[in-house]
């Protein structure tokens, strides 16, 4: 347990010098990466991260091989699944008493994605997106993917006049039943 703790630790400095190190492009367009990845570049630019002025080298270094070789090589640094709640809980601590990236780290997802488990469970870009942001109803399509069949204690919820959602009994990051800001879902 403590050794999982200190590699969590260690991986949010570690995101921190990563996006300090890459130099930030300042035009509304990223010339190189759109020759390319036109329709990823321009769903990007919806997302929060592009208004923020972070770009493409953030999280995939400034890949000049990659783009001098038509991609014909890979990007400097592709994120494995582990190692995106670091990348992300560097910036994303959330407003509640626990920082994000320790409730997504005890739980059973968090357990699955960061102890590199063969089952495959849901990281941050998961529900959130990666180039483009997805909201509740897109999150909650995902969590069906795996979560087909609601567990008893769901489908068993008296009638309500609000929609039911996932995220109206599961704190988000967490996905324990508990109380719930409500603007979780989309942080």
């Amino acid at each position: 347990m403590l050794a999982r703790g200190l590699r969590l630790l260690a991986m949010v400095p570690a995101a921190l010098i990563l996006m300090a190190m890459a130099p930030q492009e300042t035009s509304g367009q990223l010339p190189v990466c759109v020759a390319c990845h036109r329709a990823t570049v321009d769903q990007f630019f919806t997302h929060p991260h592009a208004e923020q002025g972070i770009r493409c080298n953030v999280c995939h270094g400034e890949s000049i091989r990659h783009a001098e070789s038509d991609g014909g090589s890979e990007p400097d640094r592709i994120a494995a699944p582990h190692e995106i709640p670091g990348l992300c809980g560097a910036c994303h601590v959330g407003e509640g008493p626990d920082p994000i990236l320790t409730e997504y780290s005890a739980s059973q997802h968090g357990k699955l994605v960061l102890e590199q488990s063969r089952t495959r469970a849901p990281h941050c870009g998961t529900c959130h997106g990666v180039h483009q942001r997805r909201e509740g109803k897109a999150i909650e399509i995902r969590c069906k993917r795996c979560h087909a069949t609601l567990p008893a204690e769901c489908s068993e919820l008296p009638a309500r006049t609000a929609t039911v959602s996932c995220a109206g009994c599961h704190r988000p990051h967490s996905f324990l039943p508990g109380e719930v800001s409500g603007a979780g879902i989309s942080n």
